[in-house]
């Protein structure tokens, strides 16, 4: 009898181990990422792209402007202006099939292109050519690191 009792706590033991061996080793899922479809423009440092008394040679966020930055809407709202894109100063992203990028700079939209709004990024050119050239451009944003 006692024999029966040691067998049978062995093989609870060596299925309770099992079990928990199975559940530590299971595929963890990987981390989707956050994507967007948005509309794209271009901007360089030209005067027709920035007005003289913000081209300080800056982004918003006081980094020196270059390619690889891409800059969101912002708008005056109450008396201060307020970021309602979905992508955040500090983002990095990922433009499909064009590639990295940091969301370091803002713009502001008016009226007359309210349709740009939160759900429009602006891609930053060094030639005036190349950005006027752009167009208005559907991409597919895919965020990599976000701000919290």
């Amino acid at each position: 009898m006692k024999n029966i009792d040691r067998l049978t706590w062995f093989v609870l033991y060596i299925l309770l181990i099992s079990i928990l061996y199975a559940i530590y080793t299971l595929p963890v899922p990987a981390k989707e990422l956050k994507y967007f479809i948005m509309t794209s423009t271009a901007y360089s440092r030209h005067p027709d792209c920035i007005a003289k008394k913000w081209d300080d040679g800056y982004t918003a966020t006081m980094t020196p402007v270059r390619e690889g930055v891409v800059a969101i809407n912002v708008d005056w709202i109450d008396g201060k202006w307020q970021i309602r894109s979905p992508l955040k100063l500090g983002d990095r992203i990922y433009i499909k099939d064009i590639g990295y990028f940091s969301v370091e700079d803002t713009g502001y939209f008016t009226e007359k292109n309210l349709h740009f709004d939160f759900w429009n990024l602006d891609i930053y050119f060094k030639s005036y050519k190349k950005a006027k050239g752009w167009g208005i451009e559907p991409i597919e944003v895919y965020v990599i690191e976000g701000v919290e």
